[in-house]
């Protein structure tokens, strides 16, 4: 009767969903004010740097201390624009063209049981305003963070792993051309945001558009917000041609 009644007790603690409250850090302030057109990935696909602005009661100083010695950083963070709470047990990746289904577990789809985001960062250190300048970041702007651990080759650098359908990077080809207008215009935000263009490029090059459009005629006008320039752009003979940049 003994092992009967341990045996229903653990059947029980395995079935009952438990609900834990975590608290953040800081946020980080990025180039990206919407998901459309944030690379898919961070450290390997991502120019962009982000600031981590640490919550009041946390020291930097101390907190960050001998975070200088680790060239790279594990972001944890929370999907705070996915509100609804929405999510399903398949997903469709970009990489498979949005055709195919994997169980979100086999994905990195934001919309999961618990939205939490994991990233690795390179580490560029504290600022003089006791923020931590991060780059290859693949967050929105001021998205929670809710943990920061460094990032140890050893341990976490797995030469022979096998990852599915993302084994290797994505073929980055796809070239920009200006309008007139929009060239010109670049060269003035370059006095303001000096990555402005290497952003741009950066994203474009790796084709935001859903996975569909890729193989299919496209001449919808597509839009990108970076920072507060609104980019226009069309994909033209596989070459994002930009139209014009709208500063908000």
């Amino acid at each position: 009767m003994t092992n009967q009644s341990n045996e229903g007790q653990k059947s029980s603690d395995f079935d009952r969903v438990e609900v834990f409250e975590f608290r953040s850090i800081g946020l980080i302030s990025t180039p990206f004010n919407q998901k459309f057109g944030i690379p898919r990935q961070s450290q390997s696909l991502s120019k962009a740097k982000g600031l981590i602005k640490f919550s009041a009661d946390i020291n930097p100083q101390n907190a960050c201390r001998g975070l200088d010695a680790f060239s790279h950083l594990w972001i944890s963070f929370i999907f705070h624009k996915n509100k609804t709470g929405a999510w399903k047990d398949t997903v469709r990746p970009p990489r498979l063209g949005g055709n195919e289904k994997v169980g979100v577990f086999a994905s990195r789809s934001t919309f999961r049981p618990n939205p939490l985001g994991l990233s690795v960062v390179k580490n560029l250190g504290l600022n003089a305003n006791n923020e931590l300048v991060v780059e290859g970041v693949d967050m929105l702007d001021k998205t929670p963070i809710i943990d920061i651990k460094p990032y140890i080759e050893y341990a976490d650098s797995i030469p022979n792993a096998h990852s599915g359908f993302a084994q290797c990077a994505p073929e980055i080809s796809m070239e920009l051309e200006y309008s007139t207008a929009a060239k010109a215009k670049i060269h003035s935000l370059a006095q303001v945001y000096s990555d402005f263009e290497a952003l741009l490029i950066n994203i474009l090059e790796q084709d935001p558009r859903p996975a569909y459009k890729s193989d299919k005629l496209d001449d919808k006008v597509y839009s990108v917000l970076i920072y507060n320039c609104d980019v226009r752009w069309q994909v033209r003979d596989n070459i994002n041609f930009i139209i014009d940049i709208e500063v908000a």
